[in-house]
């Protein structure tokens, strides 16, 4: 995340505490029943046959599966790319092979090894095993405990099966996508199966490929995990359906918890890369799952409605949870926001170093072990594309899907959503190797550098230069630097119930007098050279006034205000409006970014005054 100066904003820190704010007013505070409510992403789900459509360029089905119909049978097809193939079954043995050699724990064979253990306990299908430590040994254990004891219901609603439908458990984003319809057109039979219906023999491939079948393995619990090596015999293999959960699941943790986002994209890349550890998926299966876990994260953070109504609250929750956890142990001091505390505690913890997800296993596509944020970076690039030679055109320009901007609201609130998309065509990896023609720009996007760099921005709104592989995502601006405008709500007054400020210590204070606290509302400047936002006091009534306009402003004092001088500057590249809603009956004035929230204030009688200035939205 990105760090704030107390004296002066020099650099920001991702936090969206006052987005946050804006969700639970949205929402009301209150979980939703997500099994009783239909969002638009529900009925419009991505189409996965049309995005993965370049695998045929590899593999062409002679038919689409249909167990009822003899003349669809499984697994029937044509080798179009022999070469690319051979490296499919080249990797596929090689990762295998690797996790299988003896080590402490087992012999590879007869007896599981680490990494073995840790394919099997993905193959579970439990975002609630696979996920935790990515976070690290202390921060795993305080989000574990937050599941299990119920002090993150948002969180769970999202990531681990807790709704039903039809006797299925499932979870709202990592559930999201069905691969079902995708393997039974592309029909395409698993490593360990004949292959010879599928063109691979004609081809001058291997019948099979001869992979070492993983043992069974019982934990201290007494729970065993099983490759289910019987059950995979009409499955087809594209896309990885547990690599689809893994990272609609992991993708969606590292957007709730963008402070170690890396590393969590890094230990969905593993789970993903644990399928073929087992021998039941291939490479490119496990890139068509990517694919579909960031298209799948994507659809869901455009819809505004689920966002607003689950995502948004879901991280406000994740943060405030793991931020009082982390004081509470000494691991952090508490800071302004809850983003910017859980920011202090992963740096103290080494979480996003040295002492946070690591794991010793090395193969020819991963090439090391993950050590630390930087090795975690390198070994999730080089998953991408499981070295495979580009099939298409390289060096093309940048293609960033217009909804993949939102994956970074979390990371880089204060950025545009172009500015984001400019980041992520900054750290996205070349063109042209496979799944690439059809994916839409989503076979590039290299979620792990762009969660990690240091963007800079000029006084235009441009972004300058991305720089990926820091210990916190950070905007930093070459000219005016943004400062957070915090909001806070009184309850205990009729009138004058909102304060906007920038001065942390006033925050704070009015925090301990009952006042309640809503984050960033939006962000301004302490540049003198801009536009200054006027404060002014109403000492009849207790509320306060922000305005642009020197003649309302000396208008109002006239009239017996308080002038409490400049509250802060107009940034001269802010392009978002702050609107100014009246309440005729408190006379009360509140500044938002949010075009839903005048609308709902107008519906409860406030009067729209259009926009008062300019500001950078906290989005």
């Amino acid at each position: 995340m990105m760090k704030q100066n107390k004296r002066k904003s020099t650099a920001l820190t991702g936090a969206v505490a006052g987005v946050a704010a804006l969700a639970m007013l949205v929402s009301g505070g209150s979980v939703a029943n997500a099994a009783e409510t239909k969002y638009p992403s529900d009925a419009a789900q991505p189409d996965l046959v049309k995005l993965l459509a370049d695998y045929e360029n590899y593999y062409k089905p002679a038919n689409t599966y249909d167990k009822n119909d003899p003349s669809k049978p499984f697994g029937k097809g044509e080798v179009k790319d022999a070469a690319t193939l051979k490296n499919d079954d080249d990797m596929t043995l090689a990762i295998n092979q690797a996790a299988a050699k003896a080590d402490a724990d087992g012999d590879g064979v007869k007896t599981a090894t680490t990494q073995q253990r840790r394919a099997l306990i993905d193959a579970d299908y439990k975002m609630a095993e696979t996920l935790p430590d990515s976070l690290g040994p202390v921060l795993s254990q305080y989000f574990t405990e937050g599941l299990e004891n119920g002090s993150l219901p948002r969180t769970k609603s999202l990531l681990v099966e807790d709704h039903q439908a039809g006797g299925y458990a499932y979870a709202l984003m990592s559930d999201y996508l069905s691969t079902g319809t995708a393997k039974v057109t592309f029909n395409h039979t698993r490593p360990l199966y004949d292959r010879t219906d599928g063109g691979y023999v004609a081809a001058g491939l291997e019948k099979t490929v001869p992979i070492t079948h993983v043992p069974d393995y019982t934990d201290a619990q007494g729970t065993t995990h099983k490759a289910g090596y019987d059950e995979f015999a009409t499955s087809g293999s594209f896309p990885s359906g547990h690599t689809t959960y893994a990272y609609s699941g992991g993708i969606a943790l590292a957007t709730l918890f963008p402070q170690l986002a890396p590393e969590i994209v890094t230990r969905a890349s593993e789970a993903g890369n644990n399928r073929i550890v087992l021998g039941v998926h291939y490479p490119l299966d496990i890139m068509g799952g990517r694919i579909d876990g960031e298209v799948s994260n994507a659809t869901r953070w455009s819809d505004e409605q689920f966002r607003n109504e689950q995502i948004l609250p879901a991280f406000d929750e994740l943060q405030s949870y793991m931020a009082g956890k982390c004081v509470a142990d000494g691991h952090a001091t508490k800071q302004a926001t809850d983003v910017a505390t859980v920011q202090d505690c992963v740096n103290n913890l080494g979480a996003n170093d040295t002492k946070g997800y690591t794991n010793s296993f090395v193969d020819p596509v991963s090439k090391l072990a993950v050590t630390d944020r930087k090795s975690a970076i390198e070994v999730f690039t080089n998953r991408m594309t499981y070295n495979f030679k580009q099939t298409g055109k390289a060096g093309q320009a940048p293609v960033v899907p217009d909804e993949a901007a939102n994956l970074l609201i979390t990371a880089f609130p204060t950025l545009s959503a172009d500015q984001r998309k400019q980041v992520l065509a900054a750290t996205e990896i070349d063109s042209g190797y496979p799944l690439d023609a059809s994916s839409e720009g989503y076979q590039r996007l290299n979620l792990a550098a762009a969660y990690s760099a240091k963007v800079t921005v000029d006084a235009k709104g441009n972004v300058t230069k991305v720089e990926p592989g820091q210990k916190e995502a950070s905007v930093v601006y070459a000219a005016e630097q943004p400062v957070p405008v915090y909001r806070l709500y009184n309850p205990f007054m009729a009138a004058g119930a909102h304060l906007y400020t920038t001065d942390e210590s006033e925050y704070a204070s009015l925090q301990t007098k009952g006042w309640k606290a809503e984050g960033i509302a939006f962000y301004g400047t302490a540049d003198k050279t801009s536009t200054p936002v006027y404060r002014l006091y109403n000492p009849y009534n207790g509320s306060h006034h922000y305005t642009v306009d020197v003649n309302e402003y000396n208008g109002l004092k006239t009239s017996g205000w308080n002038d409490e001088g400049i509250a802060w500057y107009v940034p001269t590249y802010a392009a978002s409006d702050v609107y100014r809603a009246y309440n005729p009956f408190t006379g009360e004035h509140l500044f938002t970014t949010s075009k839903a929230e005048i609308e709902n204030v107008k519906a409860n009688g406030w009067n729209d005054e259009g926009v008062a200035f300019k500001a950078v939205r906290n989005d």
